[in-house]
């Protein structure tokens, strides 16, 4: 009943105010129908005078939604050409990430990708570490040691992450300032979905290695991007950086939500999904 309301409530607010009128009328000018001409016409008067301007009010309403929809559909179109071209963009930046390895008998090998991203965290992690035991007895807190051991293994690797964080960040900001907010939450996941483990793990480190990257750090939550570490278990010494950021970057809100479907074609797909909207 509440969504047949919410869609036609002009109609029913005309024959409302019809009704309404129609009973105040007989009630005070007739005790039934007049077959005088005269007296019809001074009625069609009263309701022509009484009804018009409502209805002309009404039809201003629905026209600026009307308009305000298409605007919202060309801006949502702008969006997911925008989001197709940074979204095909995630592989490439991936892969130009590379550091080095010395492996027994083979000498130092190029890591680039994915196998890049696990050796790179291994190295924060094992950075990070020995900072902490060689700073135990200072003051310095956790979070100054870890910063610089990320900026450390950062300058080995010569920034090759660098645009790859920058078209992941792009993607969460197209989202959060193009996307209409009842899509926002499919499209958030669906960019989660195409993150492996390692780059999750690299997101964590990265987001929290300067306050230049507090607005990502804040997309990450807002959107639960690393909600696949949720039960992921840190080496010893790294499971206290979780603590620096909220719950929803892990676990997303349970909160009371309106249930939504959509069906649409991305990337050359067919997406057809069912969501929550907070």
């Amino acid at each position: 009943m509440r969504k047949i309301c919410k869609r036609y409530w002009p109609l029913i607010l005309v024959i409302a105010v019809y009704l309404i009128c129609l009973t105040i009328y007989f009630c005070n000018f007739h005790s039934g129908f007049s077959k005088e001409k005269g007296e019809w016409g001074t009625f069609g008067d009263f309701f022509g005078g009484t009804l018009s301007p409502l209805i002309g009010i009404i039809s201003i309403i629905l026209t600026y939604d009307v308009i305000k929809n298409q605007s919202q559909e060309t801006k949502q179109s702008e969006f997911k050409n925008i989001f197709q071209i940074l979204f095909d963009g995630i592989p490439e930046k991936e892969n130009i990430i590379e550091t080095k390895k010395r492996i027994a008998k083979k000498g130092v090998v190029t890591l680039v990708g994915q196998k890049a991203l696990f050796r790179i965290n291994k190295d924060i992690e094992a950075v990070y570490q020995a900072e902490k035991r060689k700073k135990s007895n200072t003051n310095i807190p956790n979070i100054d040691i870890f910063k610089k051991s990320f900026w450390t293994v950062y300058d080995n690797i010569n920034g090759s992450s660098s645009p790859f964080m920058k078209i992941l960040h792009n993607c969460l900001k197209a989202i959060d300032n193009h996307c209409l907010e009842e899509r926002q939450e499919a499209y958030s996941s669906l960019l989660r979905a195409q993150l492996h483990k390692d780059e999750l793990i690299f997101i964590f480190y990265n987001a929290i290695s300067s306050e230049d990257f507090s607005d990502f750090k804040k997309r990450v939550e807002k959107y639960s991007i690393l909600k696949d570490l949720v039960d992921y278990k840190f080496p010893d010494g790294i499971q206290d950086l979780r603590e620096l950021y909220n719950a929803s970057a892990f676990i997303e809100d349970k909160k009371v939500r309106t249930k939504i479907e959509h069906h649409n074609t991305v990337f050359s797909f067919e997406l057809n999904f069912t969501f929550n909207k907070k």
